[in-house]
């Protein structure tokens, strides 16, 4: 996925702009070796990246976490992003950041990787709001969560449980898989956080339960509390999903939208539920404040 027009994609590899055939990473680089780096995914609406501050706050406070030696500074971060997105002519699109802690074998020390690799692209990408006005089917998929794990929490590299559990969905004819943590309990989606509307109270699986602490999550979270809409971080059984009035997701990309069935089991009544309009609309009303100019 490209720029506006015919041109070529441009991406941004430690802070020089190349096109996307000239783009390399070397074949020692632990990203690929290991899984070893993080990622960030922005919305870009009206060419601004939405919520930079703090993607961009998730992602070193875990490179500090993870024992990263060194990390590019923030405003090195930040001009890679804004000039990825003006290369590529990004008005409405998607963006990814993605940090690794550059080269080295298995056997050596973290502290002494001090040499990070990233790189950027970015590229249009046009929303269908047929996912916001009709919901999207989803499954339950295997236990796949590991709370215990020092990596949980995390927005890593190492992305194959969610590949294995949305392919799994897609041949399911479903949209997302909800994932569940090794002791069965509710953990998050597979690209996205999970929440629950039941008996007016939304819910969402607690941090404890190994879901990523999302920047949409977060911004639920607090769009809730100031609309004064009961809200709970709590552990979450299975079953629970049949009993809820609403369900839905939450990601960078999209914000809030609808789960209408889980299973082939419809949600409510299938349609979207009225906490979730409502939160589609403050989101919405958000973007709008975040990027007019």
């Amino acid at each position: 996925m490209g720029g506006k027009g015919d041109e070529s994609v441009k991406w941004i590899v430690s802070g020089e702009g190349v096109e996307e055939v000239d783009a390399r990473i070397p074949v020692r680089d632990r990203g690929a070796l290991f899984g070893d780096g993080l990622f960030e995914t922005f919305r870009v609406e009206r060419g601004i990246p939405l919520f930079l501050e703090e993607h961009l706050d998730r992602l070193i406070r875990s490179a500090k976490t993870l024992r990263f030696a060194r990390v590019p500074g923030e405003d090195e971060l930040k001009g890679a992003i804004r000039e990825a997105i003006r290369l590529n002519g990004v008005g409405s699109g998607y963006l990814r950041l993605t940090l690794t802690r550059g080269d080295g074998g298995y056997g050596i020390p973290l502290d002494r990787l001090d040499r990070p690799r990233y790189w950027v692209e970015a590229g249009e990408q046009r929303l269908d709001p047929g996912r916001y006005e009709q919901g999207i089917p989803a499954v339950v998929s295997f236990p796949a969560r590991n709370p215990a794990s020092p990596i949980s929490g995390h927005k890593t590299l190492h992305f194959l449980e969610s590949l294995l559990a949305k392919d799994d969905a897609e041949k399911k004819g479903a949209r997302e898989a909800i994932l569940r943590t090794m002791e069965g309990d509710l953990s998050e989606g597979a690209s996205s956080n999970l929440f629950l509307v039941t008996r007016g109270t939304i819910r969402t699986p607690g941090l404890d339960r190994a879901p990523l602490p999302g920047v949409a999550r977060a911004w639920t979270i607090r769009t809730a509390r100031r609309l004064k809409l009961p809200l709970e971080e709590t552990r979450l059984e299975t079953a629970e999903l049949w009993k809820a009035e609403e369900v839905f997701f939450t990601n960078s990309t999209w914000g809030p939208f609808p789960c209408r069935e889980i299973d082939g089991c419809p949600v409510g009544d299938g349609t979207p539920g009225p906490v979730t309009r409502r939160l589609i609309r403050a989101w919405r009303e958000d973007i709008d404040r975040q990027t007019r100019r």
